[in-house]
């Protein structure tokens, strides 16, 4: 009898000791992610900020080329298949034809991770760091975009772009519920197309 009771308390440890280890290894999970997700978009934030035209600045004066460099947002409220996020480009001015660039940006979705990519598209400029398939989030469950005047009362204040994104646990079978989901807004002056 005293070897059943002993049984029957050490299973009953055992699943509490199993309880809250898996209780912990989610929460543990979820404090990680959060902040490596907080961290990745505030990165793409600052980076959707930096959108701009090409420009050349010449003693005469500075033309600022427009056409091919507006910022192109996807149309879809929500996406969670791979696709185009976002593209843009980073416009360093040219100063007498010389020493700028331009950086064609793109971030899209792409078999569950939040992919980043930043090329010289013109140029010699080397002051901004180029990017190749750089995974900003991986099992990237859905993103969210939104798009709205920066200010409603001042037309050319630019746009508000904000983009949620949900990420999963990678284990669905022992955590199915576990989800962390992070949000930002980044302020675009280009003109912005969806």
């Amino acid at each position: 009898m005293a070897a059943g009771v002993l049984s029957l308390l050490l299973g009953f440890g055992y699943r509490i000791f199993f309880g809250m280890s898996a209780s912990f290894q989610k929460g543990s999970w979820a404090l990680t992610t959060q902040n490596r997700l907080r961290n990745g978009l505030s990165f793409i934030r600052e980076e959707m900020q930096k959108a701009s035209y090409r420009s050349d600045v010449r003693v005469n004066g500075t033309a600022v080329t427009i056409d091919g460099f507006r910022f192109s947002l996807n149309a879809g409220d929500e996406l969670s298949a791979d696709a185009m996020v976002a593209s843009w480009t980073i416009g360093v001015p040219f100063r007498n034809g010389n020493d700028g660039g331009v950086f064609s940006c793109e971030l899209k979705l792409d078999g569950g991770r939040l992919v980043y990519n930043k090329t010289r598209s013109e140029g010699t400029d080397d002051s901004e760091k180029l990017y190749s398939n750089y995974v900003v989030a991986a099992n990237v469950e859905k993103v969210k975009l939104g798009l709205e005047s920066f200010d409603p009362d001042r037309p050319l204040a630019g746009k508000l772009i904000t983009f949620e994104v949900t990420i999963r646990h990678e284990d669905q079978v022992r955590h199915p519920e576990a989800r962390v989901i992070s949000q930002t807004g980044a302020k675009v002056e280009v003109e912005v197309i969806r």
